[in-house]
């Protein structure tokens, strides 16, 4: 997201659930979900308009066959609520059982040729070429037009980050941390209509060993002043670069979840190459492997959001809309502290995980990274946007502990959208490849 958008931050006051808001929270099943992200209710608003769009609105694309993409996408990342969930939209808007008993040995060619685009998006979106979209859309009875794939295309990565956050941050934040009591399905509503603040700013994290320490907010507040300072000068190009690679070759460093996953028995059917996962973007001796994404030259605002929005322009607008009410999401607190301009932490972060998909800022100082990121939380930020089927609680509870709840919440919700605007870029990009190399 171009740093521009901090201008745009302001103190907002939460506004009546309209009816799309409101029927997801009150009458759907996942309200689990919702109560994690009500903490934080503009965000959920969006998110919920966006969700609700991409499964019911206008599109190239059948209801059902729009919930079994959602099936494919979540079953990459083990998260078998959204999987049973989808199972049962599908079967009740008249999808074939088939589909669900037998998942990929039933569908039709159509649909098992997405199987590879979504494995790709999910662990390695930078691997994505014009060349794939060329394959998909070529003329042929088992190919998709290019509004179809384009609308799958942002369905996959959707449901690739919403069955992340659920596993890194729903799980995590559930009371006794027991997978199976996702199936809850009488909870109360999460939206209030009182016009109150969207979480208790004094419930701070205190949980996990003590001996693992995160940055205190005092410690991060006085890293914040310093770099404010810096700005003033900032380093040149050249010297900006190194310190991308630098914190890019980091990245790596930071552990690795070596473990292929199990696919449960319920999503075995939706799950081939279980052993493809992701690999560290940047790996030393292997820099030039895969060239490193530039925002300069290709980035959301001018070609990202206009490649989307020439096949559904409301599905564009939505994700602009999402992506900019995260990104700029402030309440001006940090732990315990007030008025505090919390725009280097966020940004910090969001570059962060931007780099681990491969994409590069290039007028961001990534020496910002490692004095704001504490190892701790780069490492679980990395889990979470990668390996999120892998997240445990222990780790979970033992980053950000000086903050308030909510405010890890935001970083997580921080992860699923950098990653949905990363793969976005790489697909779009391809997309975009495609017609110029088709003309």
């Amino acid at each position: 997201m171009e740093d521009d958008m901090d201008d745009n931050e302001e103190e907002f006051e939460i506004s009546e659930p309209d009816d799309i808001i409101a029927d997801y929270v009150t009458n759907n099943h996942q309200n689990i979900h919702w109560k994690v992200m009500g903490e934080h209710i503009e965000y959920l608003t969006s998110f919920l308009k966006t969700h609700h769009a991409l499964l019911t609105g206008d599109g190239p694309l059948p209801a059902p066959t729009r919930h079994f993409i959602a099936i494919l996408a979540s079953a990459r990342f083990s998260c078998s609520f959204l999987v049973e969930s989808h199972k049962e939209e599908f079967l009740k808007l008249g999808g074939k059982k088939d589909w669900v008993e037998k998942g990929l040995a039933a569908v039709p060619k159509k649909i098992l040729k997405l199987y590879e685009l979504n494995m790709i998006l999910a662990h390695r979106p930078w691997m994505l070429t014009a060349q794939h979209i060329t394959d998909l859309t070529a003329p042929g009875a088992d190919n998709w037009s290019l509004s179809e794939l384009v609308y799958a295309i942002v369905l996959m990565v959707h449901f690739h980050s919403f069955a992340s956050f659920i596993q890194s941050c729903v799980l995590m934040e559930e009371r006794d941390n027991q997978k199976e009591n996702l199936n809850t399905r009488h909870l109360t509503p999460v939206i209030s209509c009182k016009k109150a603040p969207p979480y208790d700013c004094t419930q701070i994290t205190h949980k996990g060993s003590p001996n693992t320490e995160s940055y205190k907010v005092d410690q991060l507040l006085q890293k914040m002043q310093i770099l404010r300072g810096k700005q003033q000068s900032p380093p040149p190009q050249e010297e900006l670069k190194s310190r991308f690679q630098t914190v890019s070759l980091n990245c790596s460093d930071v552990a690795n979840c070596a473990q292929v996953p199990v696919v449960e028995p319920d999503m075995g059917q939706f799950v081939r190459d279980v052993d493809f996962q992701y690999v560290d973007f940047a790996r030393r001796g292997r820099e030039s492997e895969f060239p490193t994404f530039r925002i300069q030259d290709f980035n959301w605002d001018e070609e990202g959001y206009s490649m989307i929005s020439q096949f559904n322009d409301d599905v564009a607008q939505l994700l602009d809309d999402k992506f900019r009410t995260i990104y700029n999401l402030t309440y001006r607190t940090m732990g315990r502290h007030s008025s505090i301009d919390t725009s280097l932490f966020r940004r910090a972060s969001w570059n962060y995980i931007q780099c681990l998909w491969g994409i590069r800022h290039d007028d961001y100082d990534y020496a910002e990274v490692n004095d704001l990121l504490h190892r701790n939380l780069k490492k679980y930020i990395k889990t979470a946007s990668c390996y999120p089927e892998h997240c445990s609680k222990v780790e979970y509870d033992n980053i950000m502990k000086d903050f308030n709840t909510s405010e890890k919440i935001h970083v997580l919700m921080l992860v699923g959208e950098a990653k949905v605007q990363s793969s976005l870029l790489y697909s779009m990009r391809a997309v975009s490849m495609h017609f110029n190399t088709s003309i």
